[in-house]
């Protein structure tokens, strides 16, 4: 039985924050913003470093590259005040840069932390949920879900997110159950831009209608604003979400499609030396491309992390042979 229970899961770990809108003991959004990203909203100073047809080119407080749209009379080397209106989003192949306007008398003055803050309602039971939370940020990498007696299948494409029902029974069983679980997926992972999906062809009007109304209603507990087309009959429909900020899908994949960038391996490895048991050294192997990443001087603060947070040195060993993510050592000297 419900009981209208709401929490909020919190799991901070250097350079990323996760947090979870848990009801009734269920995830139903999941928040992720790693530290060196500008958030939505966010304001500051940053300097011109190029001119072009697509606009100005900036650099952030923290070496971010911004896209300022519009005329900008400050020349290279000048700094611009901004507000941030899309964040950085990573797609298949492709990184989009973060954009923003110039930011003028009266605007507010927000910082990361304020921002953060205001994601997710603020409720009075605060639990750490990390299990729950790694659980749920595990089963994108499978890339389907259950959905009654069927499943869906999901992947990001440059033209976004697309799904696939599929299933033995009745197809209406089948869509009306993947509507509801595509619908809650949507918020879960906090899906922006285009969603197209494909249900299971069914030949009545009617029929395909039921199924769009149950998107709908699956849809209510969702803040963020969506519009849709009716589904044909061919089985597909278009859905177009407010897309502000990259979802948890875009951050964990990056420009890859099936693999999690190497960005996602770094965080993740960062994560683990954090929490690895120990006195001694912290030692990370991984890849050539996540231990240079790891190494770069834009990201030498979260290794200081790391270290304060332990106590401990961390080093970083790049391993060309080695299979899988990595891995983390912790002397017990």
């Amino acid at each position: 039985m419900d009981t209208g229970l709401i929490e909020i899961y919190t799991d901070n770990a250097p350079g990323e924050r996760r947090t979870a809108l848990v009801e009734d003991g269920k995830i139903v959004e999941l928040h992720l913003h790693r530290g060196f990203a500008l958030m939505h909203g966010e304001t500051g100073e940053a300097r011109v470093i190029g001119k072009s047809g697509s606009g100005n080119f900036l650099k952030g407080p923290a070496g971010q590259d911004i896209l300022m749209r519009g005329i900008v009379q400050e020349g290279e080397g000048r700094t611009v005040p901004f507000r941030i209106t899309r964040e950085a989003i990573a797609e298949p192949g492709l990184m989009k840069l973060a954009e923003a306007r110039r930011w003028v008398e009266g605007d507010p003055v927000n910082d990361a932390e304020t921002l953060w803050a205001a994601r997710v309602p603020q409720v009075p039971l605060a639990t750490c949920g990390a299990t729950s939370m790694s659980d749920t940020l595990a089963k994108i990498l499978t890339g389907a879900a259950s959905a009654g007696r069927g499943h869906v299948s999901y992947q990001r494409t440059k033209a976004g997110l697309v799904f696939d029902v599929d299933g033995e029974g009745d197809p209406m069983a089948l869509n009306i159950a993947a509507a509801v679980k595509i619908a809650n997926l949507l918020r879960l992972y906090q899906v922006g831009g285009m969603v197209m999906i494909d249900f299971v062809s069914v030949d009545s009007k009617a029929s395909r209608i039921a199924v769009a109304e149950a998107f709908d209603l699956a849809s209510k507990s969702d803040p963020r604003g969506f519009e849709r087309s009716a589904i044909n009959g061919f089985g597909m429909m278009q859905v177009v979400r407010a897309r502000l900020r990259p979802s948890v899908l875009d951050m964990l994949f990056g420009t890859n499609i099936n693999s999690v960038s190497t960005e996602t391996q770094a965080m993740w490895l960062l994560r683990t030396a954090s929490l690895e048991p120990g006195f001694g050294q912290r030692t990370i192997t991984a890849q050539p491309a996540v231990a240079q990443w790891l190494l770069s001087p834009l990201h030498a603060e979260l290794v200081k992390q790391v270290e304060r947070g332990t106590g401990a040195p961390l080093a970083i060993v790049a391993d060309r042979l080695l299979t899988g993510y990595g891995h983390v050592h912790a002397s017990q000297a």
